[in-house]
């Protein structure tokens, strides 16, 4: 028999995945990690960023924003506050909100003003990359 993580990803609005899985990266807070079977407990917060989920016959990539993530007995449980599926970006959207925010950063006059913006611009760029994985 295989040995698979139970996973699922969770936003305030809805279940986005779950499923079966080999493997999981998520964008750890202090750096991105790996979770196999007979992973270690652990409860770690996320940043923005790309979540992989290797199932048997492919990858499939969502963009997270903050949240955090909980291993236990090979359950996977990821909460997010937003995340998106490859077929949910709109490169173009994406691009021009942040050719925005980048002329907003400029002229922000805070340190939570800039601070807030690019955390938004983070949130972007994950959204981004998935379009490239």
């Amino acid at each position: 028999m295989e040995k698979l993580l139970s996973v699922e990803i969770v936003t305030p609005q809805r279940p986005i995945f779950n499923g079966n899985a080999q493997m999981v990266r998520v964008p750890g807070a202090l750096s991105p990690f790996q979770i196999l079977y007979n992973h270690a407990p652990i409860v770690s917060s996320l940043e923005p960023g790309i979540v992989s989920i290797n199932t048997n016959n492919e990858t499939v990539h969502f963009a997270v924003s903050k949240g955090f993530v909980t291993v236990q007995e090979n359950k996977v449980s990821i909460f997010v506050e937003k995340a998106f599926s490859k077929e949910e970006i709109n490169r173009e959207l994406l691009e021009t909100n942040l050719k925005s925010l980048k002329s907003s950063l400029k002229v922000a006059k805070t340190d939570k003003e800039k601070s807030d913006i690019e955390f938004q611009i983070a949130e972007i760029k994950a959204q981004l990359a998935v379009l490239e994985q």
